[in-house]
């Protein structure tokens, strides 16, 4: 559309020379005809001066065509005088030729305006032909990175998921010997021996528990679930289920508000709600652990949020902890992956919204995230 109107304006700039030139000449020509037929002079000879300063001002430039115009008003003042033309009054001939003189400057004066405006026109095409053109180039560029990115992370993807499966097993079959080592061994090493056992099925445990974070980060944007109305307060009622034991070890008490129906996948906000409650149980101050769950509808999104009562977070660290294999804490003080926010974000991501959080240290945080409502979009 852009172009087509482009090429427009293009070929109107074209057709300046002829419109704004010869339609002046023809003009000219017309008045001095009928002028020619009232009065009986043979004033149409100046026609033969106009065309050439026309063409003198369109090509050459104003200055040229304001000499050209003086030369050719006494050209045709001698030209008068020597055809022995008589008038009632010697300065009729001066009158005459200032006349003259005067329409052909007002020629030149308005063809060189409309020769300015036709070469700014001419150049505001050719810089939006240019601009067009880069925008064209910017636009293929940008096409093809995404088209690059987008199976970098495929791969990316795919290898850890890979990678994550076939460390699995081998790791499992590590884990059984060490439990075996530690049953069989027990009281038969000293007290150093069976501490490096115990810490090392602590780290195998540690790397299982990465390994299927991993799995469970790698498999968001592949093997998701389509999406479908889902009930959130049913999704969180499962997630609270599966929390069940580190709420009633922690004494945690968790709050909600009714919480909407979603176009989403089910699993996927569910392991985003239990990321979030188990991470508000983990990083609790000396304080039983409160907790509260809300969702408020803003513009055309659901705006969820996860309210605790815990350590807190450094506001400069607000968007770093969203990162994979972020820590702000010791894993001995806080055991964890670092995986679990990262797969939040990606999960919010998936289903078209953002997320982020609002906190201080000492006075607890609240995680918020969106979820577009295509319920109500037309």
């Amino acid at each position: 559309m852009i172009k087509r109107v482009t090429e427009y304006f293009s070929n109107r700039s074209k057709l300046s020379l002829s419109v704004y030139g010869f339609i002046i000449a023809l003009f000219v020509a017309f008045l001095i005809g009928i002028v020619d037929y009232e009065t009986g002079y043979e004033l149409s000879l100046s026609i033969f001066y106009l065309l050439p300063i026309t063409f003198i001002v369109w090509f050459v430039g104003r200055n040229a065509g304001v000499i050209i115009s003086i030369v050719s008003s006494i050209v045709e003042f001698i030209a008068n005088f020597e055809a022995g033309r008589t008038y009632s009054h010697p300065l009729i001939f001066i009158w005459n030729s200032g006349i003259l003189l005067g329409f052909f400057l007002i020629t030149v004066f308005t063809l060189s305006i409309l020769k300015t405006e036709y070469e700014r026109r001419r150049n505001l095409i050719k810089k939006l032909h240019e601009s067009l053109e880069e925008l064209k180039r910017a636009e293929e560029d940008l096409e093809r990175k995404s088209q690059d990115l987008a199976r970098s992370n495929a791969e990316l993807e795919q290898f850890a998921f890979a990678a994550s499966h076939d460390l699995k097993e081998p790791l499992l079959a590590i884990t059984i010997g060490l439990k075996l080592l530690k049953k069989r061994s027990e009281g038969k090493l000293d007290s150093e021996a069976d501490k490096f056992i115990t810490e090392t099925m602590d780290e195998a445990m540690q790397m299982q528990n990465l390994i299927s974070d991993m799995l469970s980060y790698s498999r968001i944007g592949t093997v998701g679930e389509p999406f479908e109305l889902t009930d959130c307060m049913t999704v969180l009622n499962r997630s609270l289920s599966n929390l069940k034991i580190p709420i009633e070890q922690s004494g945690a008490i968790v709050t909600h508000d009714h919480l909407p129906e979603v176009a989403g996948d089910p699993l996927q906000l569910g392991q985003l709600l239990q990321n979030l409650i188990s991470n508000a149980i983990k990083f609790r101050g000396e304080e039983r652990p409160r907790i509260h769950i809300s969702a408020e509808r803003l513009n055309n999104e659901w705006v969820f949020s996860v309210k605790d009562n815990g350590i807190g977070i450094p506001a400069e660290y607000s968007e770093k902890i969203f990162e994979i294999f972020q820590r702000l804490h010791n894993k001995k003080d806080y055991p964890g992956t670092g995986i679990g926010l990262a797969t939040c974000k990606k999960i919010v991501e998936r289903h078209g919204g953002r997320i982020w959080v609002e906190s201080e240290p000492g006075k607890g945080s609240a995680f918020y995230f969106t979820i577009p409502d295509r319920q109500s979009s037309p």
